[in-house]
């Protein structure tokens, strides 16, 4: 039986978290700057220890209004550097990191730069998408459309957002014999439901779903 990660990204401040930490085996924990709150990354922390979670660090830009999802047009300003920095300081317990938003969608294609110097220097695993130059944990997404080449279909955009629970456990499988860990997002809609279907669709199918 072949092991399999599912990894759910909380502590943003939506109303699922403690349902989804039932579910998941790793949990990317916002560190309060695209969302959330520092109060609420240590208590979410908390409550992946008590479940007996892996705790991942998932910093991003600190664009509130749009979650960290929007591009910065100087990834190496020294500003964002340090609110990078003191994000994944905020989770020490965090045995991996991953990048949240549009830092993830840089990190995909760009494997040089300040940041990446950043993110090594971290010294722990960097989780991104399967196929990028600095995954250590390759990644797939349940509920995200992919692209012909392989990316993420951007947000917004037709078909970016998979809606039904056989879209995503048809996808899920696809992608489980070439990644190392499953994400299911926590804003997406149904995404309790859709995490605690997945694991059991994923156990039916021969994988043992652990970090």
């Amino acid at each position: 039986m072949r092991s399999l990660d599912l990894n759910v990204d909380i502590g943003e401040g939506f109303p699922h978290d403690l349902e989804l930490l039932r579910v998941a085996s790793s949990a990317n924990v916002c560190c309060g700057v695209h969302a959330g709150s520092p109060e609420l990354t240590r208590e979410t922390v908390a409550r992946c220890l008590e479940a007996g979670v892996r705790v991942g660090a998932h910093p991003g830009y600190p664009d509130r209004a749009g979650m960290g999802r929007l591009p910065v047009k100087n990834p190496e300003n020294l500003a964002l550097l340090h609110s990078l920095k003191s994000q994944i300081d905020l989770v020490p317990e965090a045995t991996y990191i991953k990048p949240h938003g549009a830092w993830y969608n840089r990190l995909v294609s760009h494997s040089r730069g300040a940041d990446v110097a950043l993110l090594k220097a971290a010294g722990k695993p960097v989780m991104l998408l399967a196929g990028s130059p600095l995954a250590q944990i390759s990644e797939g997404f349940a509920d995200r459309g992919y692209g012909p080449e392989g990316r993420l279909i951007p947000r917004g955009e037709p078909g970016a957002i998979l809606e039904t629970f056989e879209a995503v456990l048809a996808q899920a499988l696809r992608l489980a014999e070439r990644v190392d860990s499953i994400c299911l997002h926590g804003d997406t809609p149904g995404c309790v439901e859709f995490a605690e279907r997945l694991r059991v669709g994923l156990e039916s199918a021969g994988y043992a779903i652990r970090a």
